[in-house]
């Protein structure tokens, strides 16, 4: 996106294709395709990979992305910060940590948790 927030491009994959896979050709490809300066990768728990991140660094990209808790150990060692959530809206609550060098950023939503409560209960 331009800083004004217009897309300068998309890419379609086969619905088939594991979005890990696809994001490790995104990233390959937006330095071949724009002369950018500065990128920032963004994406889901569902694009990220160990290696993806690695090729990320490698390429002197910057990235915001989601992780699973349950696989990062980095990101578990969140859960055992002390001291409360910072609270930015009425259903969001946070906690960051610097670790390596990269900086974690720990989610709490009230709401959703009550609903995967409840998601698990009736289950």
């Amino acid at each position: 996106m331009t800083r004004k927030g217009i897309p300068i491009g998309h890419q379609v994959f086969p619905g088939n294709m594991h979005d890990t896979k696809t994001f490790a050709m995104v990233i390959e490809e937006i330095q071949k395709r724009y002369p950018i300066n500065k990128v920032i990768l963004v994406g889901d728990r569902g694009m990220v990979s160990e290696k993806n991140l690695d090729r990320i660094k490698e390429l002197g990209m910057e990235y915001i992305v989601g992780v699973k808790l349950r696989k990062s150990k980095k990101a578990q060692q969140l859960l055992s910060i002390r001291g409360p959530y910072k609270k930015v809206r009425q259903n969001l609550r946070v906690k960051s940590k610097k670790i390596d060098g990269e900086t974690y950023v720990l989610c709490f939503n009230p709401d959703a948790e009550e609903r995967d409560c409840l998601t698990r209960t009736s289950s």
